[in-house]
């Protein structure tokens, strides 16, 4: 009878965590969703309206870019990662619209993780943009981007005029249009572009 009870000791503990495993995965997801969700990313990223910080990065070609490389000229800055499953499914839509709003602005993808990762992605996709790593969260703080990928219009005098999520080509021609709004207008919003972004998944970025 002992071995009976103990058979069904181990069993019931097998369940409990079975069960445990089971809501701690669900609890994750419904996080992971959240984050990647219009309310969950309308507050990330500085204000609009804020100056952006300088950031000093390696493009793929082994040379130096700073955000003073783009003065004068808009820029959407993109952040990335090798990692990032939505930014790779981005990178057809980013290509087009670069490629149609070449002479508008200037375009940077930037990836968390090392040369050699972000190197590997931009051959393997097919980045046609410039593209660039930065291996620590430093530049992501600074930003208060959280989630991948996120981006920001930031216009040339390096004055922040759009922000949100950038998981395809709509979201990209929202930023475009809230960035011309808020210069229209002259006030700050806190990311349209991020309430109007469709509730999809993303990365969250390392810290």
């Amino acid at each position: 009878m002992s071995g009976v009870w103990l058979v069904s000791y181990i069993v019931l503990w097998a369940v409990v965590l079975a069960q445990g495993g089971i809501i701690f995965i669900l609890l994750r997801q419904l996080g992971v969703i959240y984050l990647g969700s219009a309310q969950g990313v309308a507050g990330d990223g500085l204000a609009v309206g804020t100056s952006a910080p300088d950031f000093a990065v390696t493009n793929v070609a082994g040379e130096p870019v700073t955000l003073a490389s783009f003065a004068g000229r808009p820029l959407l800055l993109i952040f990335g990662s090798p990692t990032c499953a939505p930014c790779k499914e981005l990178i057809p839509d980013l290509n087009i619209f670069a490629a149609e709003r070449r002479a508008e602005l200037g375009v940077l993808f930037l990836s968390h993780g090392e040369a050699d990762a972000t190197r590997h992605m931009a051959d393997e996709h097919r980045i046609a943009v410039p593209v660039a790593h930065h291996p620590n969260d430093s530049i992501a703080n600074a930003y208060q981007a959280r989630v991948t990928p996120f981006a920001f219009l930031i216009d040339g005098e390096g004055v922040i005029r759009a922000k949100g999520l950038a998981n395809n080509r709509e979201h990209l021609e929202m930023l475009v249009r809230s960035a011309n709004d808020s210069e229209a207008t002259g006030a700050g919003h806190n990311g349209t572009s991020a309430e109007a972004a469709a509730e999809v998944p993303v990365e969250t970025v390392r810290r």
